[in-house]
């Protein structure tokens, strides 16, 4: 019931400064900016690639939701936006199973319901339905499938979320949007064992993980914050051009798989930028290096079934 991932957005104390360092780092541009009264928020959607992107938001009013979240948690992933082209069918689905809808908007062509992190493994999730035949996301404004700069990035692949319990967070997906995972495995080096959902269109995924070592900066982190989002995942043309560039940059902190112990050929190259330098964004750029599978994360026959 959820079609696609479109968009992840992310607080930050100063908006100009964020859209300079995902323009810098990652090549995004801003296809929307403006002001959200009715949520307290600024905001700037940026293109990442194949129609999904990143939004920017920074509080303008000190007692929004947004300005009790930085001073909370500090700047990090936000929420995840989808699209689902089942709106009247998901919404009565999710209240029968009890989950908490904070709000309904409606404007733009689009209508859209905002889910509790309570319902939802700890992510604040937005729902969107799209009915303007001529645009096809018009959160990202007007323009956006005209704009004529590219972002380094591809296209927005897939969002990690934390749990404590990964076998009950997969019943839980599976039971609110009927999700279910093409691959579940263990990664040595993270410590975390996952489970890769696709959703409608087989394209952009969920992934679901646990930390297997309290010791560890997963085990670590799901002890500090709680359940929520972890990890945003890019995919990228040429990681080893993308490790040049970054190590051009002055004061962006990253590693990549290369030069990771116990790493193991999982089907991609990848780099992995530090939160503390990247707006509190775990973030994970992808290259596919095999010529058959389109996205090796999900498994050797998701895109065939």
């Amino acid at each position: 019931m959820l079609h696609k991932l479109r968009q992840i957005a992310m607080m930050v104390n100063d908006l100009p400064e964020a859209i300079d360092l995902y323009g810098s780092v990652l090549g995004m541009a801003p296809s929307r900016a403006g002001a959200l009264p009715q949520f307290g928020l600024e905001n700037a959607v940026l293109a990442a690639g194949n129609g999904t992107f990143v939004e920017l938001l920074a509080p303008s009013n000190g007692d929004s939701a947004g300005a009790r979240f930085l001073q909370r948690r500090g700047e990090a992933p936000y929420m995840v936006i989808f699209e689902t082209t089942e709106y009247d069918r998901l919404m009565p689905h999710l209240r029968d199973m009890g989950v908490r809808i904070t709000g309904e908007t409606q404007h733009d062509g689009s209508r859209s319901a905002f889910l509790h992190p309570a319902s939802c493994n700890g992510a604040f999730l937005e729902i969107m339905e799209v009915s303007d035949p001529t645009n096809p996301w018009p959160a990202a404004g007007p323009d956006w499938q005209s704009a004529s700069h590219q972002p380094s990035t591809l296209q927005l692949r897939q969002v990690a979320i934390i749990v404590h319990d990964l076998d009950a967070a997969i019943a839980h997906w599976s039971a609110l949007f009927g999700l279910q995972p093409t691959k579940r495995f263990q990664i040595s080096f993270t410590d975390l064992e996952i489970a890769v959902l696709p959703l409608g269109d087989r394209k952009p995924f969920i992934e679901l993980a646990q930390p297997t070592s309290d010791d560890s900066p997963s085990g670590r982190f799901l002890a500090r914050y709680g359940e929520g989002i972890y990890l945003t995942i890019y995919q990228i043309a040429d990681s080893l051009a993308t490790d040049a560039y970054l190590q051009s940059l002055d004061g962006i902190r990253f590693t990549t798989s290369r030069r990771t112990d116990n790493y193991t050929n999982l089907g991609f190259n990848s780099i992995w930028l530090h939160p503390a330098t990247f707006k509190g964004a775990f973030t994970q750029l992808s290259q596919v290096l095999d010529p058959e599978n389109p996205w090796p994360p999900a498994g050797d026959d998701w895109f065939r079934e």
